[in-house]
């Protein structure tokens, strides 16, 4: 009885250590599955932290193509308000030359053409006269930088008329 008793201690010793050696093996092997997991993650992790230093080098870059670009629009926008401000300028001048011209042409309507445009000796004084003084006005008009009175610019040629 006593060889028995060791027998069937010996058997459960013999499986206790089956046993223990079998969780042994499950376990290097769960450790082994679990260590290769890991660093699969570690190197997904790797890919996605350069893949967002990636992004953040392309965020900085659009950001300063955004800082230019924004730049060259008030430029641009400058640039138009410039042009805008030239073309009110010219328009005004024009406007300006042709209130002239058409008050000179109104003082010379009861002339011919002959004595208009006639410059020997022989022509009339006082036409002369209003030609140097047409011509001079011109000259004023344009070299100066006033604003015509309301009473010129309220006669606007129909070809100068909403073109801009």
């Amino acid at each position: 009885m006593l060889e028995e008793l060791r027998d069937n201690v010996l058997s459960l010793l013999e499986e206790r250590v089956e046993l223990a050696i079998n969780t042994i093996q499950s376990l290097r092997e769960d450790k082994l599955a679990l260590e290769s997991q890991i660093s699969q993650l570690q190197g997904e992790l790797q890919q996605k932290e350069e893949w967002i230093q990636d992004l953040e080098n392309r965020n900085q870059e659009l950001l300063h193509v955004e800082a230019d670009l924004k730049q060259l629009q008030e430029e641009r926008d400058q640039e138009r308000d410039e042009i805008d401000r030239e073309k009110i300028e010219i328009r005004e001048r024009i406007e300006g030359l042709m209130t002239m011209l058409s008050g000179v042409n109104g003082r010379h309507e009861g002339l011919d053409a002959d004595q208009l445009f006639t410059a020997d000796d022989t022509s009339d004084s006082s036409n002369l006269s209003d030609v140097d003084m047409a011509e001079t006005e011109l000259a004023d008009n344009d070299t100066s930088e006033a604003e015509p009175d309301e009473s010129e610019t309220s006669e606007e040629p129909p070809f100068f008329s909403n073109q801009y």
